[in-house]
């Protein structure tokens, strides 16, 4: 959820002229403190530490309800895979209800990425730039305008 509006947010920002930053589809293309592949190797280590720690809770619960660098944060009891503690620094609820729109808002989260992965394929702009060409002339900036070439 909150790649999608790490996409987003900067550009709108940018457009706007607060930040200067690249679009989401040339952020690979920047120089950054490290190479490319270092950086994945450097994420690629840390999911993996977490999705083990998920997996072995899963298998054995109980197993890693204790967080080994936050000692103040546990698990909380009988919910076997949900990381809550330093993830939950507000102290959410963990009803049913509350995971039940967490897992809702994921899924419109994926599908808000396909859509923007789709029309920077498409119209090769992201998704704000597409919306202002929509709204500064909205009978003939639509997806119908577009797959037709016009």
């Amino acid at each position: 959820m909150l790649g999608v509006a790490g996409m987003l947010i900067p550009e709108v920002l940018t457009s706007i002229g607060l930040i200067n930053v690249p679009k989401w589809y040339d952020a690979g293309k920047v120089e950054y403190f490290a190479s490319s592949s270092t950086l994945f190797v450097i994420e690629f280590i840390l999911f993996h530490y977490v999705e083990l720690r998920r997996w072995q809770d899963i298998k054995y619960p109980g197993s890693v309800n204790q967080d080994p660098l936050f000692k103040s944060y546990s698990l909380p009891p009988n919910e076997v895979g949900y990381p809550g503690g330093i993830f939950n620094p507000l102290n959410f609820s963990p009803s049913m209800e509350a995971k039940e729109k967490e897992i809702a808002n994921g899924r419109l989260a994926m599908l808000a990425f396909l859509g923007f992965v789709v029309q920077h394929n498409v119209t090769g702009k992201g998704p704000f730039d597409n919306l202002l060409q929509h709204l500064s002339d909205p009978w003939h900036n639509t997806i119908i305008q577009t797959f037709q070439g016009k």
